[in-house]
């Protein structure tokens, strides 16, 4: 049985939903659950998002979407990032569309198609300034000329991405929605028209009003987070990830005596007085920051306890002396207890860190638990 856990609780995603469709006056909701769900459990949580009838799960890779369809799924996916020659097979196999970003991919992608006497869906994928993802505007009219003739190729949608989408300075985010609306009107007055046009991520959604189109692409809102907690509170999120373990045993510590890995100079945690110390099953290997060592607090019986010695891969050291905590008491590492919180905003700030990066990096060891 696990002892730590990351509950993730699907009625706040429900309620995240709501908000993001009221927001967006109900759009078609493209849902993003690459990188595991943001580290929420990405199968658990894309068969939750089916029951709230979002338009597509969005992932980062073919792996991911391959992971989703052998779970069971059988609606939209598609892949954002773009696709190697080989993966061509891995699209049709498992019935996955792809956001082109390169010609060459279409070209080889659709020689496939052709070969296997089957239709390949996508989305032409255009650059419009944050020059990551994406092909260049001038060869938008020219793919889509290309595709027009190729029955093998179906090409659904017309998205970007808002480099900018949750700066306070807007006029970077306006000229890119500029672009985009000018190579959308030049493709549409050249007969060429499009299911699906979205280019609003969760900040897009909250500050680009003009940019929902009629599908919008929410990730870390789904979640219950934005980039800071006032963007979170303006859309009315709640949290959706509890990070919980247990107390597995506790130690008496001598005056004098160092704690975890004393022989390390970076984080040394020296016992001033006798101490008592909890021993917490997560470390490292389980998405805790190292650089968190001797800054990490926890909660427990609904107080704040602060770590001490440097965080391991598996496990940290808490200083329990004068407290009543024993073993198998309930330990918070995100999340609430009592009326205590520990927030992902605090966790990121104190870890130099992002929200998406604390609730990213936790490993597959957390086990996902829906509630």
């Amino acid at each position: 049985m696990a002892i730590t856990v990351a509950e993730i609780n699907t009625e706040n995603i429900a309620h995240n939903l709501h908000k993001i469709r009221t927001k967006t006056k109900d759009k078609y909701i493209l849902a993003m659950v690459k990188a595991n769900a943001y580290g929420h459990g990405m199968i658990e949580v894309s068969k939750f998002l089916r029951t709230q009838n979002v338009e597509y799960l969005g992932v980062a890779l073919i792996h991911e979407a391959v992971k989703i369809r052998q779970a069971g799924d059988n609606g939209k996916i598609l892949v954002m990032i773009s696709p190697e020659h080989q993966d061509a097979d891995l699209f049709i196999d498992y019935n996955i569309e792809s956001a082109f970003s390169s010609f060459d991919i279409l070209k080889s992608f659709e020689k496939r198609a052709k070969e296997r006497d089957i239709i390949i869906y996508g989305h032409l994928y255009v650059d419009t300034g944050m020059h990551r993802d994406g092909m260049a505007i001038e060869d938008a009219v020219p793919f889509m000329e290309y595709v027009k003739d190729k029955p093998n190729i179906k090409i659904t949608g017309l998205m970007t991405h808002l480099a900018t989408a949750d700066m306070p300075d807007i006029a970077f985010g306006n000229k890119q929605l500029e672009r985009f609306e000018n190579v959308r009107k030049e493709l549409d007055s050249l007969g060429h028209k499009f299911k699906y046009i979205h280019c609003s991520n969760s900040a897009g959604i909250l500050n680009y009003p003009s940019a929902h189109y009629n599908m919008v692409r929410p990730g870390i809102s789904i979640y219950g987070m934005m980039s800071n907690k006032q963007m979170a509170d303006e859309m009315e999120l709640k949290p959706v990830l509890s990070w919980k373990s247990k107390v597995i045993h506790c130690v008496n510590v001598p005056k004098g005596d160092y704690i975890g890995y004393s022989n390390s100079p970076a984080y040394p945690y020296f016992a001033k007085s006798d101490m008592q110390i909890a021993l917490v099953p997560s470390g490292y290997a389980d998405g805790l920051p190292r650089n968190l060592t001797n800054k990490l607090q926890c909660l427990i019986n609904g107080k704040r306890f602060n770590s001490v010695g440097s965080i391991c891969m598996d496990e940290f050291m808490v200083d329990i002396t004068g407290s009543d905590v024993k073993q198998e008491d309930e330990v918070v590492i995100i999340g609430k207890q009592d009326n205590e919180e520990i927030s992902v905003y605090e966790l990121a700030e104190l870890a130099n860190s992002i929200p998406y990066e604390r609730t990213a990096t936790i490993s597959d060891r957390v086990k996902r638990i829906l509630v």
